[in-house]
């Protein structure tokens, strides 16, 4: 199976900004999404790429891409640098890792079905919860609810390394960027959140890390989380 690595580039003039101004409406994540998809036509087909925006504030709005076919650039709209991507690892090399990832964990309802919540804020109500059986002021309050999500976010990811190959210079991750996102898609709201970790680790298995890097980890890939991206270090 070929895969692509592309990087793609907003217009700084773009010709069609009704067009950016109606999917601005429902959202950050969703005007993202449509563009993306718009690079690869073929109604009915499935999704077979990840994607990620990069903030730079002072540039324009730019995406990675990694994907099974190559991108179509869109004339006055995104233009596409694009390579083939094979990653070429070997157990033992150091890296250094980026993933903007969507964690979440699964709670049990009342009725017995599980669902899904957001890592961080579910660390935060467990400790909410917690301390309306202590008494604390507002800044241990605030003290601890931020461990407990500084905590939580990191034991998602530890959790998960080994199972993409990974093994993490634990004392080297840093998460960073937690941000939430809401939008409309198909007739629904959708609300997800999003983290970025930053760091070193060691590749334990050279298959699975190829796995994980060009069909991504975690969930909301299709909205810009997933895409784990990395760079030899010597």
């Amino acid at each position: 199976m070929s895969f692509y690595f592309s990087k793609v580039q907003l217009s700084r003039q773009p010709q069609d900004r009704e067009l950016l101004q109606s999917l601005s409406c429902h959202g950050d994540a969703y005007r993202d999404h449509a563009l993306i998809w718009r690079l690869f036509p073929g109604d009915g087909m499935r999704r077979d790429f990840l994607f990620r925006r990069q903030k730079d504030e002072a540039g324009p709005l730019s995406y990675y891409v990694v994907s099974q076919r190559a991108p179509q650039p869109l004339p006055g709209m995104l233009a596409v640098q694009s390579k083939p991507y094979q990653p070429q690892l070997a157990t033992g090399d150091w890296l250094r890792f980026d993933l903007r990832a969507n964690p979440v964990i699964a709670r049990k309802a009342e009725v017995g079905t599980s669902r899904r919540h957001d890592v961080l804020m579910d660390a935060k109500k467990q400790v909410e919860q917690s301390e309306m059986r202590d008494e604390l002021d507002k800044s241990d309050q605030a003290n601890r609810s931020n461990e407990a999500m500084n905590a939580a976010a990191l034991q998602w990811l530890f959790k998960r390394a080994p199972e993409w190959g990974l093994s993490l210079r634990e004392e080297s991750v840093l998460p960073t960027g937690y941000s939430q996102h809401r939008l409309r898609h198909g007739g629904r709201q959708i609300a997800f959140s999003s983290l970025d970790y930053h760091g070193l680790a060691q590749v334990t298995d050279p298959e699975r890390l190829a796995k994980a890097l060009t069909l991504g980890v975690g969930r909301a890939r299709g909205f810009g989380c997933g895409l784990l991206l990395v760079r030899r270090v010597d």
